[in-house]
């Protein structure tokens, strides 16, 4: 038998850790008995650190840097300058994303090097497993601040204009996960897309964040008999059929079978200020071979 549908409210889950809704399944701890199995990976930054020959510098050649830890990052920004994709000295794993005001301007970090994806996308009908979740917080949530995005990418688009472009708008790329434009600060859109062959999707009006307060948003691959859907959550919480996705056959749009990495970045919107940022407390990722 499949996954079981939990709704309800988030008094019965924990408050920061992963959502157990999301986790508490037999075949994630086969992933970490058996690696033959799948790949499960997390990282909550406290044994993290920059590359001491970037340490020792104001700024990333090319604006390209990297972060060592229990998953190894790639770290992009637009200003080039290191302090904009920070450790935290005054938080206990914790990784800021700084933005520098200047309208579009870039930051972020991807697994792998940007240039090959290290996990791959569920695939319309392919009864295997997924999951992902991440706990943040965004500095503001006033509109045109901080656009921002979260989830699975193709790799090699982290870079000068994308995969957030003028007014945050995502680029015409493969993607999975979470997006912040700039007409609404404080409301996340679960979206996704195929490339050149599809549409974008996306769901809207389901979750609302909070200036400087954290959040967790994840997904999983449900299964249940012949279906397969891609369920949403926020805080441990399942939003329900309205926010999922069916990916039982194929789909245009959903980008399946798709070599992608995890991909966190942010851009100054027009109204935005040198310091509004992301602080992400930890990342976690599973995926059935």
């Amino acid at each position: 038998m499949g996954d079981v549908v939990h709704l309800g409210t988030s008094a019965g889950v924990n408050t920061r850790g992963p959502s157990p809704r999301i986790w508490n399944k037999g075949d994630v701890q086969e992933f970490k008995d058996d690696p033959v199995k799948g790949i499960i990976v997390f990282d909550d930054f406290r044994n993290s650190f920059t590359t001491q020959e970037e340490a020792g510098r104001t700024a990333w050649t090319g604006g390209i840097g990297h972060i060592a830890g229990d998953i190894n990052w790639q770290g992009y920004t637009e200003t080039a300058a290191v302090a904009d994709v920070a450790l935290q000295a005054d938080d206990e794993g914790v990784l800021m994303l700084d933005t520098d005001g200047s309208d579009d301007d870039v930051v972020g970090i991807t697994t792998g090097d940007n240039t090959q994806g290290i996990f791959k996308s569920p695939e319309e009908g392919v009864r295997k497993s997924f999951y992902f979740e991440v706990r943040y917080k965004a500095s503001t949530v006033t509109d045109g601040d901080l656009p921002h995005f979260i989830g699975l990418m193709e790799p090699g688009k982290l870079a000068d204009g994308t995969p957030l472009g003028a007014l945050g708008v995502l680029a015409d790329v493969d993607y999975i996960g979470f997006h912040v434009d700039e007409s609404d600060g404080n409301g996340v859109d679960i979206v996704y897309n195929e490339a050149t062959s599809g549409t974008a999707q996306a769901t809207t009006g389901l979750i609302a964040i909070v200036a400087d307060t954290y959040i967790r948003l994840g997904f999983k691959v449900e299964i249940l008999g012949l279906s397969m859907k891609v369920r949403f959550f926020v805080d441990g919480v399942d939003l329900g059929d309205g926010a999922a996705i069916d990916i039982s056959t194929a789909d245009t749009n959903w980008p399946g079978a798709t070599n992608m990495d995890v991909v966190i970045c942010a851009t100054s919107g027009t109204n935005g200020e040198d310091g509004d940022n992301l602080k992400i407390d930890w990342v976690r990722v599973a995926q059935e071979s």
